[in-house]
């Protein structure tokens, strides 16, 4: 008989064998049982290694029922008692530790959570607050950072700074302008189309539609040159942009809105030239593609992929060995029941291999997050029914393999 501690190093010694040999491997795990510990309505992870091989991920969750203002509509993700939690799994650890309290700011909602550890080992966390629930959502938020260099030890990071960033769009009203006038054109003779395009005037009046409503999703990106690349995009408009700072959130630039709009959440990598593809959620039921060849100050016109997509969150990587990753939802509609990772060889214009981390029809898989370890081997985490965080650890030979 073998003992549980005895088997499981044992087991752990042949993953990590197996992964350099390049055999196939699959692992997946709950980061919390949701029947055991209810944190409600559980979405939006986002997943780092740290410097000394812990995995720490994050997510928004609801928080305990506070009946002073706690707001009992059906729409939980957006009441105001969302906050963002987390948990670590300890370097050579076969379980996930108890979550934690990562930001909780009282009285509004803290949502799509997102992380990334710098040059200087920092570990950055982004996350908008909706400073409107019930009544206003997404288009009410605001955005917030917080550094830490004290994170790597068991529970939350201790935070050095935590500030806010009010972005400043460069282009969006002449990019919206061009988008109204095309839409008018289409729309002659179509009163009602007219009521919606003057609606959109109107809202870019607005100087806070403007200023607010910038999220993020995906990881943030640290560039060749060591700048930090914030995607988001403007839940007002449907406009991406990205956002960047080379001397530790002292000051930020904003790049030129993405040309075409009607796309959002960028998700971004930087190829082996130094020029960087993004690309969108969308709801022209196929992932979204735009380029930078100027270190992410413009973008070309977005252009559809190949890639079905239902309107749901999607992660790219570019792998070490040139590879290009997308993680995402490979079906047009909803529901969210299929979850892929898809391979490219030719950066993206073809995608050679794809297999599935999760498939089971009327369940809801969604908003994956992953990374690439030192190992080699790759880190996911996703949303599991929005009930809890599933993590999963795999390689690309197990993609390559084929189902």
């Amino acid at each position: 008989m073998i003992h549980k501690p005895i088997f499981f190093f044992l087991t752990m010694f042949l993953f990590i064998g197996n992964c350099v040999t390049g055999e196939p491997q699959y692992k997946e795990q709950l980061i919390f049982d949701p029947v055991q510990e209810s944190h409600g309505h559980v979405h939006a992870s986002c997943i780092v290694e740290c410097p000394n091989g812990d995995l720490l991920a994050v997510w928004y969750e609801n928080g305990p029922v506070r009946d002073d203002y706690f707001y009992k509509g059906p729409n939980r993700d957006k009441s105001d008692d969302v906050r963002i939690g987390g948990a670590r799994r300890l370097n050579g650890a076969d379980a996930w530790s108890t979550p934690f309290v990562m930001s909780d700011t009282y009285g509004v909602s803290d949502n799509n959570p997102c992380m990334v550890i710098d040059r200087e080992e920092r570990l950055w966390l982004f996350h908008p607050t909706l400073t409107c629930v019930p009544d206003h959502a997404w288009g009410s938020s605001i955005l917030n950072f917080k550094i830490s260099s004290d994170y790597q030890k068991s529970g939350p990071p201790r935070w050095d700074r935590e500030s806010i960033l009010i972005i400043r769009p460069n282009g969006l009203d002449e990019e919206i302008q061009k988008r109204i006038e095309t839409l008018r054109q289409r729309a002659a003779g179509d009163e009602r189309a007219l009521e919606r395009i003057q609606s959109r005037l109107d809202r870019l009046s607005d100087p806070f539609a403007r200023r607010f409503g910038w999220m993020p999703r995906a990881h943030p990106l640290i560039l060749s040159n060591g700048t930090l690349l914030l995607p988001v995009s403007n839940e007002n408009f449907s406009y991406p942009a990205m956002v960047m700072t080379s001397d530790g959130g002292e000051t930020w630039i904003t790049s030129r809105v993405v040309p075409g709009g009607g796309a959002t959440q960028p998700t971004v990598v930087e190829l082996p030239d130094k020029s960087l593809i993004a690309f969108f959620r969308s709801g022209e039921k196929r992932i979204k593609r735009s380029e930078s060849h100027d270190g992410g100050m413009t973008w070309s016109e977005i252009t559809l992929t190949d890639l079905p997509h239902p309107g749901a969150g999607i992660e790219a990587l570019l792998l070490r060995n040139g590879h290009l990753l997308m993680i995402y939802n490979d079906k047009e509609d909803d529901p969210r029941d299929s979850l892929a990772v898809s391979i490219s060889e030719d950066q993206g214009k073809t995608w050679k291999w794809t297999r599935h981390v999760a498939k089971v029809p009327n369940e809801r898989f969604d908003y994956p997050s992953i990374i690439q370890a030192k190992d080699g081997t790759l880190h996911a985490t996703w949303s599991y029914n929005t009930k809890a965080i599933q993590y999963a650890h795999f390689n690309e030979e197990w993609i390559q393999a084929g189902e």
